[in-house]
């Protein structure tokens, strides 16, 4: 038996191609969307959609760039908070499970002589 390549002719191509196209826009209009201008002229109002769980696509000249999305912190102590804020840690996308336990770091250095650097460091601020 021989079977031919299925070859799709132009209309259905055409057909195949909008449905793509609707099922991106669907997708893209479930999100709230903004250009650079307009996030800039109205920046507060598209954070504070942001603060109440929303994420917002940024496009430039309608061409998809990067994407706003509220920062999760809760189960995070308020030291971590303020590390998250600085830029200095990412948070964890999620959480490691309780039953995975951390590997022990190499080397064999004492609490007295991390003490002792971290005294040195200190001083040297």
């Amino acid at each position: 038996m021989h079977r031919r390549p299925v070859v799709l002719r132009p209309a259905l191509r055409q057909t195949q191609k909008n449905m793509t196209n609707m099922v991106i826009s669907a997708i893209i209009q479930v999100m709230r969307t903004v250009n650079i201008s307009d996030l800039k002229a109205q920046l507060s109002a598209h954070i504070q959609f942001v603060k109440d769980g929303e994420e917002v696509l940024v496009c430039d000249r309608n061409q998809p760039v990067a994407r706003i999305v509220p920062c999760r912190l809760e189960g995070h102590s308020e030291q971590e908070g303020r590390l998250v804020a600085r830029g200095v840690i990412t948070p964890p996308i999620k959480k490691r499970p309780a039953s995975v336990a951390w590997p022990e770091p190499p080397g064999n250095v004492s609490d007295e002589v991390m003490e002792q650097i971290w005294r040195e460091e200190r001083e040297n601020r």
